[in-house]
Formats: C-alpha cells, sequence, structure tokens
C-alpha cells in the first residue's frame, strides 16, 4: 500500500482489553476522550510503527512504519483515508511502542478510533489512561506557574470528574469531550513538567463523599460564593450546595466583567435560535435569582412577546467567553443598548480555580483546599477501591 493510501489504527492491547472489560462496571484506569466530535476532516498523522484495523470485525487492515498528515473524512461508502476509500464506517489504531500520533496537530497518547457519523461528520476518539489524560488535562486547566498544592487539589478534582464520567457513560460512545463542555485536554502536546508533577504526585487519588463517588464541578472563577449543584442537574449534596464564600480569587482577570449587546444585536441572536423572533425589544431584566445571586432567569420583553432564559441559556445564546457568568446584572445603558456587569467566569459550582490558587499562596495544603470547596469529603486511592464495584452518586451530566 502506497503511502498515501495508507489508514489508521487498531486498538491492540491497552485499548482491546478494555472493550473486554466487565459488564458490570468500566475500568478506571482508563478513558475514552472525544477529541472531534461533529469536523467534516480531520488530518492524522503517525510518527513510528502502528497498526490499523476494522472497528466493526477487529480485522487488520494495515500495518506501517510511518504516515505523512493525510486528510481523513466520511462519505456515504465510508472513510476516505487520503485518496483511499475505504468500505468501513470505523477504523481503530494503534502506535506501537513509542510512536505518536496527530490529530489536527495535536499529539496524543494511547490508541485512536475514528468513527463516520450518519451525517458523515467524524467522531474521533482517543483511549487513553487516565493518569495520562490528566497530564493532558492539567496544563490546559491551571497554569503551570501556579503553587504545588493548587495544582495538586485541580489534578484530584479533574480526576475525580473524569472516572465519575467514565462510570456513568459506559453506554455511549465516549466519556468526556476534549474541551471545556468536559476537561479542556491538549494531549501529550500540553504536557509540562510542573502539571505533570502534580498529577504523579497525587496518582489514583480521588474524593468520595460518603464512599460514593460524585462530579466534582469546578471552573475559573467564583467571584465572591460559590454555586449550587442544581444548575448542573439533580444534585443535591452537602459538597456539591455550594454558598462558600470565596474572597481569594479577586485576583483573577475574570473576576470583573463587562459586555453590551444592543437591541439588533438580541434579536439577532433570537432570531437564529429556537426561541425565534419576538418583534422589537422592549425592557430586559433579570426575573429571578439564586441563592447565589446568580441569574436563574431572564426576561426578555419583545412587542410580539416575552422570553424567559436561564443564566446558563443566556451564556450559551451570547457566547460562554462573552457572558462569563451568570452571576451578572442588566441595565440600560443608551437608547438601545444594554449592558451586562459581571463577575467571575463559569458556573461557580465546586473548586474556583483562583480561589484555589490563593490559598495554597497563604500555605494551605491540597487536602485543605479541597475541603474548603468539597465539605464531607474524604480523599481516597483508587488502588483501596480494586476488586469492587464503586459507588455512584447519580445526578446527570
Amino acid at each position: 500500500m502506497t503511502r498515501r493510501g495508507v489508514l489508521f489504527a487498531v486498538i491492540a492491547s491497552f485499548a482491546g482489553a478494555a472493550h473486554a472489560a466487565s459488564s458490570a462496571q468500566p475500568s478506571p484506569e482508563w478513558i475514552r476522550v472525544a477529541v472531534s466530535r461533529n469536523d467534516p476532516q480531520v488530518t492524522l498523522q503517525i510518527h513510528g510503527r502502528f497498526l490499523i484495523l476494522a472497528t466493526h470485525n477487529g480485522s487488520p487492515i494495515h500495518e506501517g512504519r510511518r504516515l505523512s498528515p493525510i486528510a481523513v473524512r466520511g462519505i456515504p461508502q465510508g472513510l476516505v483515508i487520503g485518496e483511499q476509500v475505504l468500505p468501513f464506517s470505523g477504523v481503530r489504531i494503534e502506535p506501537a511502542g513509542g510512536a505518536a500520533i496527530r490529530v489536527n496537530g495535536k499529539r496524543l497518547r494511547g490508541t485512536l478510533e475514528i468513527v463516520r457519523q450518519k451525517d458523515l461528520s467524524l467522531l474521533v476518539i482517543n483511549y487513553v489512561a487516565l493518569e495520562d489524560y490528566l497530564r493532558g488535562v492539567l496544563s490546559k486547566e491551571a497554569p503551570d506557574y501556579w503553587p504545588e498544592e493548587a495544582l495538586k487539589a485541580i489534578a484530584v478534582v479533574g480526576r475525580t470528574y473524569a472516572l465519575y464520567q467514565r462510570l456513568i457513560k459506559a453506554q455511549d460512545p465516549y466519556d468526556v469531550s476534549g474541551d471545556v463542555m468536559s476537561q479542556d485536554y491538549g494531549g501529550k502536546s500540553s504536557e509540562k513538567a510542573a502539571t505533570t508533577r502534580a498529577v504523579q504526585a497525587t496518582a489514583g487519588w480521588i474524593l468520595l463523599h460518603e464512599g460514593k463517588l460524585f462530579p466534582t464541578f469546578y471552573h475559573s472563577t467564583c467571584g465572591g460564593i460559590t454555586e449550587h449543584g442544581r444548575v448542573m442537574g439533580a444534585f443535591d449534596l452537602p459538597p456539591l450546595r455550594g454558598g462558600v464564600v470565596c474572597p481569594w480569587c479577586t485576583a483573577s482577570p475574570f473576576y470583573s466583567w463587562q459586555y453590551r449587546l444592543t437591541n439588533a444585536d438580541i434579536n439577532w441572536v433570537l432570531r437564529k435560535s429556537r426561541y425565534g423572533t419576538i418583534g422589537s425589544i422592549r425592557n430586559m431584566h433579570v426575573a429571578r435569582r439564586t441563592a447565589t445571586g446568580r441569574v436563574e432567569e431572564l426576561a426578555i420583553v419583545g412587542a410580539q412577546r416575552t422570553v424567559r432564559l436561564s443564566g446558563y441559556d443566556v451564556r450559551a445564546l451570547f457566547g460562554f467567553e462573552r457572558v462569563r457568568s451568570a452571576l451578572f446584572s442588566v441595565k440600560l445603558a443608551g437608547a438601545d443598548t444594554w449592558a451586562l456587569e459581571g463577575h467571575g467566569w463559569g458556573h461557580g459550582v465546586g473548586l474556583c480555580q483562583w480561589g484555589a490558587a490563593e490559598l495554597a499562596k497563604r500555605g494551605c495544603s491540597a487536602r485543605e483546599i479541597l475541603s474548603v470547596y468539597y465539605p464531607q469529603t474524604a480523599l481516597t486511592q483508587l488502588s483501596d477501591l480494586a476488586n469492587r464495584s464503586i459507588d455512584v452518586i447519580g445526578g446527570a451530566r
């Protein structure tokens, strides 16, 4: 087979064993990361020896020594790799030894699966050891110059969150996405020495509440007080009830923010969304707030009708990087302009990363930081839970 016609890879010893894991509960030692979910095309590159299998029956397709950057896309007949059409809806790629896989330039540890979806877009899943996954997460989620104890606390939180998703998503195609909707994941390309040390120093440590695994949500900057977990789903348990007064994140560049939008902006965004046209904007105000002061319901009054949005919906509609949190106020700033003035970045549930950094600077240990943001929890070693199922608290996400 020519270099241009070369394909992908298999999940052999590592991922193959993962697929054969007990149906009772998936292995906590590895995780499935969707590094691309809807791209019409991805670029694949492999440095070193690799093996490629068809996902539908596990039959080997190709074994190679190197694959130069090549485009992969889906078509009704299967997958196109370079100029070659494969009559398969999915392939698996397993690097041998120290070989490296790159997807869209991002170097990844572990193995890879590429699946053509019904709309012909691609789902690319990285099968990777949990600890290796965390090395690619922590370096993206926290600056490597932050104090070691803060990095260690965030490493424990990231590991617990990932494991929770792993155990509740067993029937789904993947456990987590590789973006901020789960945890930002940069793969091997993003790993840094300080964050890797924090992952290694906390290897296997997770947080439990009354012996049960729960989703350790976390965020950049709480803006002064953490939020109740109900904004993330049916989570009403002590570690996620929020209300932690956090005066430690004021140094965050996202502690205060402002965003202005015009009536034309609002109409344009609504018209493109499921809410549709509401007529000329007459008013906009916060109708309800949560106990921590975040927007629970924002009313946008139009000439034709009124639309009521949750704080999350406002952020999703106008952009998470513009409306950085639901902790904001609204005021008229001109004839047809509105000013949103807020604090913090993120949903506000669980650990505040900038707060954790400041606590570490003041001498707090990772264990103490975790107890501040997740009360009534205990640090537990995964190895202590070997040979038995891990109890998981339900709730969603």
